[in-house]
């Protein structure tokens, strides 16, 4: 073998290795995903790097209009949002030095750690871009959710309605005090699906009534083209309107526990149903011979809400004192939405780290905080795992 022979060989072996070792290290296998346990907790970075994204784009296009496809930068920086929250740091230039600090980190959540975002790049997507497309963002993440919990047979449509209160920072002044709660701040009227992700919320003054916002979120779920099959409340959501408009708009049953006060309703007598309905034969769909399910969803389309609640709610209060299974349920799932409710006090950050004062950075926060939970969800449906969805256990 000549000298050029030999000189090529050593160029070719030199060149491979080299080759090898830009491979190993830009293309080295992902990390299998693992589930957090106490056994095994898992990075809070290294959970993330496990969640995809793409499904966002049409709403990223929106904040990066210029860009042609949305690049891995921008899904980076959605998840630097849920590492903030979940690692309850309060500040962004808190956990921003995380990221400068630490490349495994950045590189986790998808940042290049040669050519990191700027600081005043990701607090412009979070203050100003993010925040105003949150509710859009919000609801893409509960269509994928509804989308994957249906392919994984997880999908149950019974939902949890309540009100949970944002306690303000002393001295706010934009907080009203309620006697009813005995604090200062504002609430969150959530519809809780019973897998325990957040379908949807209503950002609520304190002594605001929340029983007048069952309708906004179903019609708001329609337009998802979700539909809920079964809602769960206390007895102050349960207005004739609302007993009504479920069962006859919607076709949704409806558990509640009837108040203390409530006394029978004559009007929903089918003596008196049938007398009001009577009234209406000139009417198209008038039907002479019609079944009281007809009857009740007639009128309620004429407005004669009373009527048809008190029907539905007559019906409750007998059932409610003759049915022991009934009130064992709904103890059931009363109990269950106060978990959710502790769980995002206590593990969310829902309260304690609201650091600013102001009811749109509370409203912000706090959308931040179920939106962050629901992508915990996504993150382990999309790795093929189904239970405790929501759990923010053992990440590290």
């Amino acid at each position: 073998m000549g000298w050029d022979e030999i000189e090529i060989e050593r160029l070719i072996k030199s060149n491979r290795n080299f080759l090898d070792k830009e491979i190993g290290r830009k293309y080295e296998s992902p990390s299998l995903f693992i589930n957090p346990t106490k056994e095994n907790p898992v990075e809070i970075s290294e959970f993330l790097s496990h969640l995809n994204l793409s499904f966002l784009d049409s709403s990223l296009k929106k904040m990066f209009p210029r860009l042609e496809r949305i690049k891995k930068g921008v899904y980076a920086r959605v998840k630097f949002v849920v590492f903030m929250k979940l690692s309850n740091i309060k500040y962004i230039s808190e956990a921003y030095r995380k990221l400068i600090t630490n490349k495994k980190i950045a590189q986790n959540l998808g940042f290049d750690p040669s050519n990191l975002s700027s600081y005043e790049t990701i607090r412009h997507f979070v203050n100003d871009l993010l925040s105003h497309k949150i509710e859009e963002i919000f609801n893409d993440v509960v269509k994928e959710l509804e989308k994957r919990l249906k392919r994984k047979g997880k999908w149950i449509g019974d939902i949890v309605e309540d009100a949970t209160v944002i306690t303000a920072k002393r001295m706010d002044k934009e907080a009203k005090y309620s006697r009813y709660y005995k604090t200062y701040g504002w609430k969150k009227d959530l519809f809780i699906e019973s897998n325990g992700i957040f379908l949807s919320y209503k950002d609520l003054e304190i002594n605001d009534d929340e029983g007048r916002y069952m309708e906004y979120h179903l019609k708001k779920l329609n337009q998802l083209s979700i539909f809920i099959n079964h809602i769960t409340t206390d007895g102050k959501y349960a207005t004739y309107y609302n007993v009504a408009m479920t069962k006859c708009h919607y076709d949704a049953e409806f558990l509640y526990k009837p108040q203390k006060g409530w006394v029978y309703n004559k009007k929903g007598e089918e003596r008196y149903i049938k007398e009001r309905y009577s009234r209406y034969w000139k009417e198209k769909g008038f039907k002479a011979n019609a079944s009281i399910d007809y009857k009740l969803k007639f009128l309620y389309n004429r407005g004669e809400y009373e009527i048809v609640g008190a029907y539905y709610r007559n019906k409750r209060m007998k059932e409610w004192e003759e049915n022991d299974n009934l009130r064992k349920r709904y103890a059931k799932e009363r109990n269950s939405n106060e978990g959710f409710n502790s769980y995002l006090k206590n593990h969310a950050g829902f309260e304690t780290n609201l650091h600013r004062k102001g009811k749109r950075y509370a409203f912000f926060h706090t959308t931040l905080c179920l939106l962050v939970l629901n992508l915990v969800a996504l993150t382990r449906l999309q790795n093929g795992v189904t239970d405790n969805l929501i759990s923010v256990a053992y990440l590290t």
